[in-house]
């Protein structure tokens, strides 16, 4: 099984997402897919661990890199249409 994780969304994303992914990583065997802006994803790795990039904290993370973002003032349906790249769209 493959599990898409919305890196970028949410409330205190994407830290809470990015230590709450490393967390459930050790604890299940399936692979764990963080949809987000990698380079955003892996200097919070640096700085939460002391690490490089993601994959050094657990073999069964990565990611799939994304250049757009969904921000609160889009409007839903227009940023679906018109940000192919975010990762909720990815995601989804």
């Amino acid at each position: 099984m493959v599990i898409l994780v919305d890196a970028m969304g949410g409330d205190n994303a994407p830290d809470a997402v990015i230590r709450g992914t490393v967390k459930a990583a050790s604890e299940i065997k399936s692979e764990i897919v963080l949809v987000g802006n990698e380079k955003i994803i892996n200097e919070k790795v640096k700085e939460f661990y002391g690490k490089n990039t993601i994959q050094e904290m657990a073999s069964n993370i990565r990611i799939h890199n994304t250049t757009e973002t969904i921000e609160m003032e889009d409007i839903p349906t227009v940023a679906i249409k018109h940000k192919k790249d975010s990762s909720m769209v990815v995601r989804i």
